[in-house]
């Protein structure tokens, strides 16, 4: 039994040995980044800000890959799929860590088995929009719906993704529907401006230069507070409606599970450090993004918070996602 005991510890001192040289010697080439959304959307945007910086720290080239479809499930898949040695990473949403993988069956894959979290980056509030042929404000665009149900649509960036969900979610609390129409990335942006689709719900980020130009018109915040990024935009309590539920887009990295602990923090500390820099700050803010800082525990916490807020809603409101 000793020997046995003395092969177990013996086995594990080598273990913790390896994770601690694998970190020593991180990194000693380039580190892939995988978005999986087209390039140009948030969090992209947020990751090509922090992305040179953190890797002057590391001393190794940033590639970062757009692998969008599929709700975000190609891109996920081709990071699970990698080595975990800290050299393929996912820079994604919530929506592929607290939704996904619980909105689509069979189930694409399974955050608890499948990644390990090593921090946040941002996050942008979600707003209603339309375009200004359709609506110019928010009792106007929910009488119009009202009068004619079923009759207009809303675009999403794909089936059960958090524009999604909300979108449920903020219908369910006005009493109105819309059909949804599914698109792959900015696409759904240009839609709307468009007159394709008559809404959507989205990231404050995404159709900043439509609202500019006065092509998107922003009708609410989904939010009890007014953001700083669209301050005349009301909210969902200014507009009769205190009790709605709210959501953001968040934008969270991860690697593949099994990742050595010491290069998940080594990582963590990397990110960290650039994200407290004031002139990275204001480069995200102007993006229309708030930066985030949590450590790799706080960012498992978060998401599985997320995850559970997220089946209680789908759960009580019998939302079904087709």
């Amino acid at each position: 039994m000793k020997k046995i005991l003395g092969a177990i510890a013996l086995t594990a001192a080598a273990v913790a040995a390896g994770a601690a040289n694998a970190a020593e010697g991180f990194p000693n080439q380039p580190i892939k980044i995988v978005v999986p959304y087209q390039a140009g959307g948030g969090t992209d945007q947020v990751l090509r800000i922090v992305a040179p910086q953190v890797s002057a720290l590391l001393g190794q080239p940033i590639i970062i890959l757009n692998r969008p479809g599929a709700s975000t499930v190609i891109g996920m898949k081709e990071v699970i799929a990698a080595k975990p040695d800290g050299y393929t990473l996912a820079l994604s949403t919530n929506t592929s860590y607290s939704l996904i993988p619980y909105t689509q069956s069979p189930q694409p894959y399974d955050p608890e088995k499948t990644l390990e979290y090593i921090t946040a980056l941002g996050e942008t509030p979600l707003i209603l929009t339309t375009h200004p042929g359709f609506s110019r404000n928010f009792p106007a665009f929910i009488a119009k719906v009202k009068q004619s149900p079923g009759a207009y649509s809303y675009a999403t960036y794909g089936v059960g993704g958090i524009t999604h969900l909300a979108a449920e979610v903020l219908m369910g609390d006005m009493g109105i529907k819309l059909n949804q129409v599914p698109y792959k990335g900015f696409e759904a942006v240009t839609a709307v401006a468009g007159g394709q689709v008559d809404a959507m719900v989205d990231g404050v980020n995404s159709p900043t230069p439509m609202i500019q130009a006065g092509k998107i018109i922003p009708l609410v915040t989904l939010q009890h507070t007014r953001t700083k990024f669209l301050p005349d935009t009301p909210t969902l309590t200014e507009i009769g409606y205190p009790n709605a539920s709210t959501s953001t887009i968040s934008y969270i990295l991860a690697a593949p599970k099994g990742t050595p602990q010491p290069v998940i923090d080594k990582l963590y500390q990397a990110f960290s450090q650039v994200m407290g820099e004031p002139a990275i700050i204001e480069k995200i803010e102007q993006t229309k993004s708030m930066p985030m800082h949590m450590t790799p525990a706080q960012t498992k916490a978060y998401i599985d918070a997320e995850a559970e807020r997220f089946r209680r809603i789908i759960v009580e409101r019998k939302i079904t996602f087709n």
